[in-house]
């Protein structure tokens, strides 16, 4: 019974272990696997932190629409001025001196006022191109937030799928302790009574076994526990809530597409990565446009006002003369604005240009990467399923093996060395079926994963619904 050892190991699933911090009393939920995926995805804090960043895009392309309008400078203060009146019969001088002996009387209060009004309307591009570099940006974020959502669906289903794997193992495991404790009662109670060819040693050969077994069961309550948890705050469930699973047995999930070139066009089409890298190179590249639009000037409306109010200083009537503490000046300019240093902006642009390049490179080597991500699901599914079909069959031979040998011992046929082959073989290809069940269901969820169906809960692979699941309601936007 030694090679018991490795299947026990078998059936410790990997587990993503998080704390909910929701003072929420405890409760508990039962839901379908797609039910699981579909809570996940609407109150996940990593997706709604990756909804945020999006919110950067919107408000980046904000700031790039404020541009188009126009530039507004106000300037206003009060201070200190000297009164002034004019010389009757003049416009120039003045009845005082400048500065020289004024009293506290001479002074008054001066309001001042600037307003300047710049309107673009030309800039060959520098705004267009780097809205287009905003709107791109907010596509390939918006793809991004995909992705996080794709990982957490992946990471829930391995969590959901690893919950009834421990489950079905602890029903298995309290089937076969039932079976070698009765079968070591018979064997107690036969060496108690002196019966020929029973020893201590057939009853320690069935004892090592439940040990195994008790370990084995063990563990699944284990990886149960761990699981639950995990699903706890991925569901952002108060800590202590119970989660009931609605799947009776672990079965296998979802159907393959006849052809695998079926498969492939769907991750092309659907995978969010290479939309982001898409997006991603053609806002850079409306950026380099912008970068190299600098070395172009701008063309613009200016419309000014200057005033200046001071309470008893007189107003000058000339076109020639201005006084800075009491007039209103106007005006109205069509300028240009030229402004560059070296070849900055060239620099700039080729800077982006290459960030372009790269991106480029990077969405090859990405679509290579998928092809061999979604080949290797793919035939994960395919082995997967055959070695339920497989192993089922050679499991229900192993255990009609081991209760006939079972039987036979007990009435005084056989060997308890043939009982113990016959548990081992049971254990092994029972667990290996469990495990084979898991491994299909996980690398179903890593296939919608690798097409990209799974952040859209599109009814395919692993979100295909099952005979006894109830219609699944629309997810919300």
């Amino acid at each position: 019974m030694k090679r018991l050892t490795p299947i026990v190991v078998l059936l410790v699933c990997p587990v993503a272990l998080a704390r909910s911090t929701s003072a929420s009393p405890p409760e508990e939920r039962t839901l379908h696997r797609r039910e699981a995926i579909q809570v996940a995805l609407a109150q996940n804090p990593r997706i709604a932190a990756a909804r945020a960043e999006e919110s950067v895009l919107v408000a980046q392309r904000r700031q790039v629409d404020a541009a188009r309008f126009p530039i507004v400078s106000l300037e206003a203060g009060v201070g200190p001025a000297l009164k002034a009146t004019l010389v009757p019969g003049t416009t120039v001088d003045s009845r005082e001196k400048q500065y020289g002996g004024f009293k506290g009387s001479d002074l008054s209060a001066v309001f001042l006022g600037n307003l300047t009004i710049a309107q673009p309307l030309f800039t060959f591009g520098k705004i267009a191109t780097r809205r287009e570099a905003t709107d791109h940006g907010l596509r390939a974020r918006e793809a991004q937030t995909r992705m996080e959502r794709a990982d957490v669906a992946q990471e829930v289903a391995q969590l959901y799928e690893g919950y009834l794997l421990a489950r079905d193992a602890e029903r298995f495991f309290d089937e076969i302790l039932h079976w070698l404790q009765s079968t070591e009662d018979g064997i107690e109670a036969k060496v108690a009574g002196a019966v020929e060819g029973v020893s201590e040693r057939d009853l320690l050969r069935l004892q090592a076994a439940t040990g195994l077994a008790n370990m084995g069961l063990a563990q699944a309550r284990a990886g149960k526990t761990q699981a639950q948890a995990g699903l706890v705050a991925y569901l952002g469930l108060p800590i202590g809530a119970t989660i009931r699973v609605a799947e009776v047995d672990l079965e296998l999930v979802g159907d393959l597409p006849p052809g695998f070139s079926r498969v492939m066009d769907l991750a092309g089409d659907r995978r969010p990565e290479l939309t982001a890298l898409r997006e991603g190179g053609r806002a850079v590249d409306a950026l380099a446009r912008a970068e190299a639009a600098a070395l172009f000037p701008d063309v613009f409306l200016l419309g000014l006002l200057s005033a200046a109010y001071t309470p008893g200083r007189d107003w000058l009537d000339s076109r020639f003369v201005v006084d800075p503490l009491n007039h209103v000046v106007p005006g109205l300019l069509l300028g240009l604005r030229w402004q560059f240093q070296g070849d900055g902006a060239g620099a700039r642009a080729a800077e982006q240009r290459a960030h372009v390049e790269a991106l480029h490179q990077t969405e090859r080597w990405a679509r290579a990467g998928i092809s061999a991500q979604v080949r290797r699901a793919y035939e994960d599914v395919a082995r997967a399923r055959h070695d339920v079909q497989i192993g089922g069959e050679a499991a229900r031979k192993a255990k009609q093996w081991m209760v006939q040998a079972g039987s036979d011992y007990g009435i005084g046929f056989g060997d308890v060395r043939e009982v113990s082959d016959a548990v081992e073989a049971y254990v092994t290809l029972r667990t290996a079926v469990l495990r084979a069940r898991f491994d299909h269901n996980v690398a179903m969820a890593a296939l919608s994963k690798a097409t990209g169906v799974f952040d859209r809960q599109e009814p395919l692979f692993y979100l295909a619904p099952t005979p006894d699941e109830p219609p699944l309601p629309e997810p919300k936007p």
